[in-house]
């Protein structure tokens, strides 16, 4: 004789399997959290202003417009971070020649130097995030991961 938790237990573990997608989304978030969190810790910096210091190419002054459309975030956000990195000496802002109503956003020499610490910090990220799978899997994933993302900016 079947009882009702035996037929309810696979029901709930096809119901909970439907949510792994979003639960391992959740888990590799958090782990590249702490992760960067604990790395970027000594430069004062938190895991969202590294994507800003490795946007800014060493030598290059560009516009927060310019900034906030390589990141796809908004204008706003983009001035938090900035204001962050500044306080820290990482990156300077100054009117520009052509348009004095544009800032221009600069690495300053010790941005530069800790820009190239941070992108190792990120290199060793991905080695860690690659590790488990061959190159095939990866470029697939990756593949994937753009496709979700397009569609997901499009809305």
């Amino acid at each position: 004789m079947i009882t009702t938790s035996q037929t309810i237990r696979p029901c709930l573990e096809e119901k909970m399997n439907e949510h792994s997608f979003g639960k391992h989304i959740s888990l590799i978030n958090r782990a590249a959290q702490g992760y960067f969190s604990s790395r970027l810790k000594a430069y004062h910096i938190g895991p969202g202003q590294q994507a800003y210091l490795l946007t800014l190419l060493p030598h290059e002054s560009i516009m927060q417009e310019e900034l906030a459309r390589r990141l796809q975030v908004d204008k706003a956000n983009v001035t938090r971070a900035i204001k962050g990195l500044v306080e820290q000496g990482y990156v300077k802002r100054e009117r520009s020649e052509v348009d004095k109503r544009a800032l221009l956003i600069t690495l300053t020499e010790k941005g530069v130097q800790v820009r190239t610490e941070v992108e190792a910090i990120a290199f060793a990220w991905v080695q860690k995030v690659r590790s488990p799978l061959t190159d095939e899997e990866y470029k697939t994933m990756e593949a994937y991961l753009e496709r979700i993302a397009n569609n997901l900016m499009q809305e």
